[in-house]
């Protein structure tokens, strides 16, 4: 009876992936939950059919970024893997990525499972799969009327993963994240950035998260900042401090794309901003602490394009066009700095939501330093401010200092690319909340198809002469 409900379970799931792309949708969350319904034991049966190591990435930001690299490292090298690669991290989204790719019997095995999911995911993630690596990118402050204060989705993941034999793969710089080998006993490898040209002696967000001593509640002292609470730091009371890396990144360039080295491995990355950098590092960190080669590690991170709103990058009236999603303080904070090194004029669209996806409570945009954006030093044109809460938005931008004469209201998602791609500019940015990423990205696929269409048709034209 077990294996009956299985394999339904499987082929309702795979029908619904269908059923659900076909109407456009993601496909990623529904058929999950309908075959978790069908067969609660699913996820735990599917589990057992990966042959090597199950790995989890988990953390605020940089998740979706991280495990898409790892799994361009691992495709270089031919394994087979599951991966929920657009981004539903939830169990049911990764129930999904696996009825998606195995048979329809549920026997098909693959070398890995690369594994993103929410930090408050993991409780219910452990109990149905067994993985040897957890990997935590970072801790900041997110959605706190979904998930709470950040001390607790902290102390939910150390209590799920304590009493394991899990491996931790950790952000040597979070202070944070450091302390989860004293307070679970796992085995944790380090991953860290050694001083910068882009550091600095204070951070915006230094009186907010990650100021305390997490063992004896001292104030830390900060050296140096990379961004947010990242940077090195020690505590005067107790000697808390970073770790040792085992996987130490130096020589950091961002001209505006990335380049730098892991011990003895050079990196180059299409991918813009600090944030990013640490992507590239943990993805590089995982791959070699899996044993993968060198040369396949370099040059799928050269070559991996940002894809699913993760700075992807669109060609649109001869300008690019770049897709950021931002979900919290820290993540908008470092899309905008990531522009600093982008030294073209630029039109931002802006889209602020407050859906059930995203943050209900908005005010998170008064604790970001939109103000940077008024110096000018970014060269930013026009500012477009759409969604449910783009009035918000506006209004914050006009106490930043932003000139008010630049900042655009629009009533819906396609004026507001309109205005992005029209006004004068060089490049543009389009920063959005969660719930608007997967519309804003068929708008702005559609309007490339459209725009490569009528150079087409011109180009048509001119071959014939009717282009006079």
């Amino acid at each position: 009876m077990g294996k009956i409900r299985l394999i339904i379970a499987i082929i309702v799931g795979k029908l619904m992936i269908c059923l659900t792309k076909l109407t456009g949708s993601q496909g990623t969350v529904f058929p999950g939950r309908i075959a978790l319904i069908i067969c609660p034991e699913i996820l735990k049966i599917l589990g057992e059919n990966i042959s090597e190591e199950i790995i989890v990435i988990t953390g605020t930001n940089g998740k979706t970024t991280t495990s898409n690299m790892v799994a361009q490292i691992l495709k270089e090298h031919d394994y087979s893997l599951v991966h929920n690669a657009a981004g539903a991290n939830m169990i049911t989204g990764i129930t999904t990525a696996f009825i998606d790719k195995t048979n329809l019997i549920g026997t098909k095995i693959f070398h890995y499972a690369l594994l993103e999911t929410d930090e408050a995911n993991i409780p219910l993630l452990l109990k149905e799969l067994t993985p040897k690596v957890v990997v935590i990118t970072n801790f900041f402050s997110d959605q706190l009327d979904r998930f709470g204060q950040l001390d607790n989705i902290i102390n939910l993941v150390k209590d799920a993963l304590r009493n394991t034999k899990i491996e931790l793969v950790l952000n040597a710089d979070d202070p944070l994240v450091t302390h989860f080998q004293s307070d679970t006993g796992l085995h944790c490898w380090y991953f860290g950035f050694k001083e910068t040209d882009y550091d600095k002696k204070e951070s915006f967000h230094n009186n907010k998260v990650g100021k305390y001593c997490v063992f004896c509640q001292s104030e830390l002292v900060f050296d140096k900042y990379h961004y947010a609470q990242l940077g090195k730091f020690y505590c005067p009371n107790c000697g808390n401090r970073n770790p040792e890396p085992n996987f130490v990144a130096h020589s950091l360039v961002m001209n505006p794309t990335i380049s730098f080295w892991v011990n003895d491995i050079y990196i180059e990355s299409p991918y813009q901003g600090f944030y990013n950098a640490y992507n590239i590092l943990a993805a590089v960190s995982i791959a070699k602490l899996v044993g993968l080669k060198d040369e396949f590690i370099t040059n799928a991170i050269k070559i991996y394009q940002p894809q699913a709103g993760r700075m992807e990058s669109f060609n649109i009236a001869a300008k690019k066009v770049i897709l950021i999603l931002v979900k919290n303080p820290i993540g908008l904070n470092q899309a905008m700095a990531a522009l600093e090194q982008e030294s073209q004029s630029k039109n931002i669209l802006f889209i602020l939501n407050d859906n059930a996806g995203d943050s209900r409570d908005v005010s998170w945009i008064w604790e970001t330093d939109l103000e940077m954006l008024a110096t000018n030093q970014l060269n930013i044109n026009n500012f477009i401010c759409a969604g449910t809460c783009s009035g918000d938005i506006a209004v914050r931008l006009k106490y930043s200092g932003f000139p008010a004469g630049n900042i655009v209201l629009v009533k819906n998602l396609a004026e507001g690319i309109e205005e992005l791609i029209t006004r004068d500019s060089e490049v543009c940015y389009v920063f959005t909340t969660y719930s608007a990423l997967f519309s804003s990205r068929k708008m702005l696929i559609k309007y490339q198809d459209k725009y490569k269409a009528d150079i087409s048709a011109l180009k048509v034209k001119d071959f014939m002469g009717m282009g006079e």
